[in-house]
């Protein structure tokens, strides 16, 4: 099976030099970029022309950045409503995978979701050097070149774009460096790095995307050869800068005043919204200012759709062209008591605008499939008569343009965030059990037991046997199987110890002491053979050792009983302390209280939530006293030990030399020299100890020198909060174009850094609905078709059979692939035709039988 899986990898994926010229009479055998530093472009993917005669078409995708759809933007853009909504399709419920910048744009270029091409944030892996090598060669624009289309791409790329190479596949090349900019920014020309100002007449980013998809225009006029282009414009994107004709508009617009405007705090929904509360007045003036700059940036959008529905009027082009309208995300604005941003899996992030018209497009027309920004790809090669490639996880909607009840899917996926269920709870300080991710069973995992967590211990390196120098540690196995830790021991069996001094031990008024012998240049113990005299003290003593054996079993056995104590008092907790005060219990998927409870006044609710808490803190005192009785005994109960032996010695008439431990010899008392080798004793570890001190001082004030250095190169952050929380900074110098901020600094969280999470969105003419799983374990279900703000996590409404399948769902998306359904289906085509040459072969055998015995 894996060589016949490898088989088929080398015959899909096989990397060919792409070597010919951009016209070609045969463009789906090869082709190049005109761009000499493209010319060697390995694709993994051959483009397949499709049987047509007909002229393939131009296609434009004008793609802006976080505009939103459920806050009303597009009332406030008529000439795009009237070129493209009553000329075109709108389909109602566009969305994105993703509801990020760089992993949505990433998508888009490749038809994958962000679990296949690994970009999970603006930060993690965008156009990293593992993208450039392994996906970036398998943009839309890629095999669009290599069929003949010229390719063009203007504005901004990828958020982390640095400008230093022209992505392969693009004839002409005009991409932003870093994040969305109107002014003031930097601009890779084709390869020519080229710097922009603040004039409006040079400089302005958006007029310049419009003017170049102009001239492109005017000159495919005199090409046979049609084109593809993408329009990425900043807006509405933050600085916000509006052109000057367009900043004294849409003062006092509050369409983004909907019904989960400032609707905080949310107990029901996951951590970040949990600790949201109301916003401030300051901040509601902030989203209000925000939404008029917002609509003020689209307007040189909205204009430039006129302009290039004219250009392509004139230039005899309009009935061949495709024109998509969308965007690489939603936004907030005040929903839920979020200041503004995004990346939370709610519609005003995810449900974005999604315009087409074109050739078989009727006017007016409204679609109802759901379509996501990674069937962009896959409906472009389908445009121009491409085969799709078999690793796109997207699908093409072209079909849909002339069948409007053509069905594409019900459900989809919505991911967010790169955070492990592991990882999570390494970071997070609320310990809720580890989860197993890889089959994502993590809702009926029991808690660790101790057994499972000695044999994860145990693999570590400082608990490895046998013992090596300085280690304290080592995991035995007991006569059962079970493992155990213990102290190290040397190689007379005695246990490891901490730094001994060779100096004379001796109590007041006595001749004879005792010191250790043997002692390294570290004051280690050197294992040596005991003295004679030694030797007949350990004769005497009757096995000290085991006495320290049978003390350290009974401390691991007292530590086993706070282990089973611990777990004990967990379940309690959770399965009746709670449901008798509170008449909530815990099942294994999240809290769940009985109807009445839920249903009663919030006063109840309040009362409830403060009991719990009442009881946790009761029984956290309880494990803490238990946990301090252990320490107690695992400090005091050797000790005692050996007084008793101590005292068994003397009465049973031993000599009169002290009682000693092994691995010592007498030696003869000089009590100054003792008191003074005890006295440079303490002054040297006095000396290490301060030593030690002034080190982490100077390490913390290197630190705290860092952070004032590295604040005072910023702008002054006026946030001070949980290192959990995301949050931005605002004042009054932080917009330079009118309309400006003049109501002074503040501060506002819009994400945490545990809002990870795999969501499931059903859209039928049954069923519309959001299930969520959080990496902290908070599962959430709106049932949009009754509360389509999402208002409430409706969870504990759904019967389990539901909730069952609802995650079987998220699942199966969350490890989709369309590169491996690929290999599946072909791999069962030739079982297929594997067995049915067997059936076959097997007929003719059987016939020839036949005719023998005949014969």
């Amino acid at each position: 099976m894996k060589i016949l899986q490898f088989t088929l990898l080398v015959l899909i994926f096989t990397k060919s030099p792409v070597s010919s010229k951009r016209h070609l009479k045969h463009p789906s055998l090869s082709s190049t970029s005109a761009n000499p530093t493209n010319s060697d472009v390995h694709t993994l993917y051959k483009a397949r022309r499709k049987s047509s005669s007909s002229p393939r078409p131009n296609i434009i995708l004008i793609l802006t950045d976080d505009q939103d759809k459920d806050l009303g933007s597009l009332q406030f853009m008529p000439k795009l409503a009237r070129h493209l909504g009553e000329e075109g399709a709108t389909y109602q419920h566009g969305y994105v995978s993703t509801p990020m910048c760089c992993p949505s744009r990433s998508s888009l270029l490749t038809g994958l979701y962000v679990h296949n091409h690994h970009v999970y944030t603006n930060n993690d892996n965008c156009s990293s050097p593992y993208w450039v090598e392994n996906h970036e060669k398998r943009t839309f624009a890629t095999y669009l070149q290599q069929s003949g289309y010229h390719t063009a791409y203007y504005g901004k790329y990828l958020n982390k774009y640095t400008g230093h190479h022209v992505p392969p596949g693009w004839d002409e090349w005009h991409g932003l460096v870093r994040n969305s900019r109107f002014y003031n920014y930097t601009i890779n020309s084709n390869g020519v790095m080229k710097q922009h100002g603040d004039d409006y007449a040079r400089d302005y980013l958006p007029d310049i995307i419009t003017n170049k998809t102009l001239q492109l225009i005017s000159r495919s006029a005199m090409s046979s050869s049609p084109f593809m282009a993408v329009l990425s414009y900043p807006g509405p994107h933050g600085p916000e800068d509006a052109a000057p004709q367009y900043q004294d508009m849409f003062y006092n617009v509050t369409t983004h005043h909907t019904p989960a405007y400032d609707f905080a705090p949310n107990p029901d929904k996951q951590w970040i919204l949990r600790h949201t509360e109301k916003m401030l007045p300051i901040h509601r003036s902030f989203t209000d200012l925000l939404m008029t700059k917002r609509l003020q940036t689209l307007q040189s959008v909205d204009s430039a759709v006129e302009k290039i529905v004219q250009r392509l009027t004139d230039a005899g082009q309009l009935e061949n062209t495709y024109i998509f309208y969308t965007s690489d995300h939603g936004y907030h604005l005040g929903q839920f008591g979020l200041v503004k941003g995004k990346a939370f899996p709610f519609e005003f992030d995810t449900h974005v605008p999604f315009l087409v018209r074109g050739p078989g497009i009727p006017p007016r027309s409204v679609r109802d499939q759901p379509v996501l920004n990674i069937d962009l790809a896959p409906t472009f090669l389908d445009i121009a008569g491409l085969e799709k490639p078999p690793h796109m996880d997207g699908k093409s909607i072209l079909p849909t343009f002339r069948r409007p009840d053509k069905k594409l899917r019900d459900a989809f996926l919505i991911e967010r965030g790169k955070m492990t269920f592991q990882r999570y709870n390494v970071v997070s300080q609320e310990r809720r059990g580890v989860w197993d991710v890889e089959d994502a069973s993590f809702l009926s995992k029991n808690p660790v037991s101790l057994t499972e967590r000695l044999s994860v211990e145990c693999k570590k390196p400082r608990y490895q046997t046998p013992c090596s120098f300085k280690q304290k540690w080592v995991c035995k196995k007991r006569g059962d199987g079970s493992l155990k830790i213990n102290r190290c021991k040397d190689k007379q069996g005695l246990k490891a110890s901490r730094t001994k001094y060779s100096y004379c031990r001796c109590n007041s008024g006595e001749k004879f002491g005792w010191k250790y012998v043997g002692l390294d240049q570290h004051g280690m113990k050197i294992p040596l053979s005991l003295t004679r005299k030694a030797r007949s003290v350990m004769k005497q003593q009757g096995g000290i050792t085991m006495l320290d054996d049978i003390a350290h079993e009974e401390m691991k056995e007292m530590d086993y009983l706070v282990e089973d104590i611990d777990e004990e008092i967990r379940d309690l907790h959770i399965f009746n302390n709670i449901t008798k005060s509170t008449g909530c219990g815990l099942s294994r998927i999240n809290e769940v209280c009985q109807q009445k409870v839920t249903d009663e006044e919030p006063s109840t609710w309040i009362t409830s939530r403060s009991t719990i808490k009442h009881q946790i803190q009761q029984l956290r005192a309880q494990l803490n006293e238990l946990k301090q009785i252990r320490k107690y005994l695992r400090l005091k109960r050797p000790v005692q030990e050996k007084e008793q032996e101590k005292r068994r010695h003397i009465k049973s008439g031993g000599s009169l030399i002290p009682f000693m431990e092994p691995g010592t010899e007498v030696c003869l008392c000089n009590e100054m020299q003792g008191k003074e080798a005890i006295k440079q004793r303490l002054e040297e570890k006095d000396g290490r100890r301060r030593e030690k001190k002034m080190e982490r001082l100077l390490r913390k004030e290197r630190k705290k020198l860092k952070a004032v250095k590295k604040n005072q190169s910023k702008k002054q952050d006026h946030c001070k909060t949980d290192v959990k929380m995301n949050c931005f900074s605002h004042d009054n110098n932080h917009w330079h174009t009118a309309p400006l901020w003049t109501e002074g600094p503040f501060c506002a969280c819009t994400n945490s850094n545990n809002n990870t999470y795999w969501c499931v969105r059903n859209i039928n003419t049954t069923h519309n609905y959001l299930y969520c799983e959080y990496v902290t374990g908070m599962i959430t279900y709106f049932d949009l078709n009754v509360d389509p703000f999402q208002l409430r996590n409706l969870l504990y409404t759904v019967p389990d059979s539901q909730l069952n399948f609802m995650h079987q769902q998220v699942t199966h998306l969350r490890t989709f692939s369309g590169e491996k359904r690929f290999l599946e289906r072909k791999q069962r085509k030739l079982r297929l035709k594997k067995n049915k040459l067997r059936q076959k072969s097997l007929r003719k055998q059987g016939m020839r039988s036949t005719k023998l015995r005949r014969g």
